[in-house]
């Protein structure tokens, strides 16, 4: 495949992703988020098992790494999407987009932490601007609300969310160091979705799965199929192809197509509060990556 052919199905992947927001917001009007969850990561798991029987020592990699394989599957999967779905329950599909563009920003920080990565001056101002850009959308533009803990419970879901998948990500450097992207992702998806199963016999109940509109299992397919499988096997052959820094900047058109798509789809009035933190997110998160180069 040619660089303009991956760079292409890049593109498509980034817009993939930001249309799953609006997406997941219209399934889980219809199905409880553990269910939906359990759903599209069941259906995923299937076609990463297939994927698993064209590598070898699958097993034997499980077991030297099940515990960080399941700090990536509980992490990035089971409890991630509790607050990822909870947060586009209540609050606008476009700000949870936004604030989910905050991620790299975490990632940095917590690896300053855990893996001792330094940050630099250039890398600490890209850093202030976009949690200043989170700050005002959390706080609709009005900085009071922050010193009186006001803020919209949604938004704060979304931002627990982003440091979830913070941790899945620094739990998955090391695994994916001694396995590679495909068995980490595959494996740590599969047991992610494991660990939901009792989350779901407890919300779900004896409901009928059947009876879910065809809505609902469209938002389910289109993100089992497309947002996840399609999208990380193109994101991860991009990796392969360009390097994780240079493909890493396609990233910031997720918000964008995320908000046009919330627009689009559900009618959502994108502030001028929401545009500018929006913005500042962005500004930070390409400031931060490119010092880190």
């Amino acid at each position: 495949m040619n660089d303009l052919s991956v760079l292409f199905l890049l593109f498509l992947t980034t817009l993939a992703w930001g249309m799953g927001f609006p997406i997941s917001k219209v399934g889980i009007e219809y199905i409880p988020p553990f269910t939906f969850a359990f759903l599209r990561f069941f259906i995923t798991s299937f076609l990463f098992f297939i994927v698993l029987r064209k590598h070898k020592n699958v097993t034997r990699d499980l077991k030297e790494h099940l515990i960080g394989l399941s700090i990536m599957g509980l992490s990035g999967i089971t409890i991630y999407n509790f607050f990822y779905l909870y947060s586009l329950k209540l609050t606008l599909a476009s700000n949870s987009v936004i604030i989910a563009s905050f991620n790299p920003i975490i990632t940095t920080i917590m690896a300053s932490f855990i893996l001792k990565e330094k940050i630099n001056k250039i890398m600490s101002f890209g850093i202030f601007v976009s949690l200043l850009g989170v700050m005002t959308i959390i706080s609709r533009g009005s900085f009071g609300s922050i010193i009186h803990l006001s803020f919209n419970s949604g938004d704060l879901f979304m931002l627990v969310a982003t440091f979830l998948w913070a941790i899945y990500s620094i739990a998955g450097k090391k695994v994916i160091n001694h396995i590679g992207h495909s068995k980490s992702v595959a494996l740590s998806t599969i047991l992610g979705t494991i660990y939901l199963i009792p989350f779901v016999i407890f919300e779900n109940g004896n409901k009928n799965i059947l009876t879910y509109p065809t809505a609902a299992w469209g938002s389910v397919f289109y993100m089992a199929f497309v947002a996840t499988f399609f999208a990380f096997s193109v994101w991860y052959k991009g990796v392969e192809k360009f390097g994780a820094s240079k493909t890493s900047i396609f990233v910031n058109l997720v918000p964008v197509f995320g908000v046009l798509a919330s627009s689009f789809m559900l009618h959502e009035r994108i502030s001028t509060v929401t545009i500018l933190g929006g913005i500042m997110v962005i500004v930070g998160v390409i400031i931060t990556n490119r010092a880190k180069t």
